[in-house]
């Protein structure tokens, strides 16, 4: 089936719930933010303005309306809302369980967080032939389903991690991640990481030393960059050890291809990066502090 657009295909998947409390009647019009001609639809300013959408990104028609997949996407509260959750929709197989808390969970849905984050790797590692969708929840305060976007084979892939958009071949992601694994299990900070800049209390022997030039040498072209903050962001303590079989990186000891250079989109996350887009909290969230100073 093909979707409109990503927050369509997720209300599709996760089996078209209603929330009474939208208000959603059978007034036909132009959706607001997917741009379909709906039969049922809500008043969109009352659901998609003021403090929670300060980027109009999320809009692609000028229309006083809002669909119920639109809507649903947007508002809830407690655990009957998805914008804490980092979300995986592919229909070609049938995704590992979701988190238990999550309520919207269904056998092409897949809803996670940081604490297992394998689904959404090997997605992007190896993208599926037909629709796919991925939104990461960073701080778990940001709506990122309403600015994600569908991709389609793999290809070129974007997915959407809080106010940010990230870009990247399915190959480009692979040899990233498995130098940033390779790094983390050397005992270095995500933060040391995504800026090249070594955690000197991992760098104890001659091999920690080579090891940390050989990794970061071939992350360069990706310093400080989106793909990059996305790489250090997805794998934890309990799966680095699963990552590190499942994606290998070659080590000083072990020639291997070079890593390409990035694209050039890729180099600086200045560029891409909005303002904040809803509630409180800070815009990195959950890995350590701005020192670097936490593995994990």
């Amino acid at each position: 089936m093909r979707y409109a657009t990503a927050p369509v295909m997720i209300w599709h998947l996760a089996g078209q719930p209603h929330r009474p409390t939208l208000a959603v009647t059978d007034t036909p019009g132009v959706c607001a933010m997917c741009a379909r001609q709906c039969e049922r639809t809500a008043p969109a300013k009352k659901w998609l303005e003021g403090k929670s959408f300060t980027d109009p990104k999320h809009l692609r028609a000028t229309s006083d309306r809002v669909c119920e997949a639109c809507a649903w996407c947007c508002t809830g509260k407690g655990m009957d809302q998805i914008r804490m959750w980092t979300l995986l929709a592919r229909e070609d197989k049938t995704l590992p369980a979701s988190n238990p808390k999550a309520v919207f969970a269904a056998d092409h849905l897949h809803f996670t967080s940081r604490a297992d984050m394998r689904a959404v790797v090997d997605t992007l590692a190896d993208p599926p032939p037909g629709e796919w969708a991925v939104c990461i929840a960073e701080s778990g305060q940001k709506h990122t389903l309403p600015y994600a976007r569908i991709n389609r084979g793999a290809g070129r892939w974007r997915v959407r991690m809080d106010a940010l958009d990230i870009d990247a071949t399915p190959q480009d992601f692979q040899q990233v991640f498995a130098h940033v694994v390779a790094l983390r299990a050397a005992g270095h900070s995500a933060d040391a990481i995504e800026h090249l800049a070594p955690s000197f209390t991992a760098l104890k022997t001659a091999a920690d030393i080579a090891a940390w030039r050989h990794h970061a040498r071939q992350l360069e072209p990706w310093r400080s960059s989106p793909l990059l903050h996305l790489a250090v962001f997805l794998p934890n303590k309990e799966h680095l050890d699963e990552y590190r079989t499942r994606y290998p990186a070659p080590g000083p000891d072990r020639p291997g291809d070079p890593l390409p250079v990035g694209a050039a989109g890729q180099r600086g996350r200045g560029g891409d990066r909005t303002g904040p887009l809803v509630g409180p909290g800070e815009d990195r969230a959950g890995d350590g502090g701005v020192l670097g100073d936490r593995l994990f």
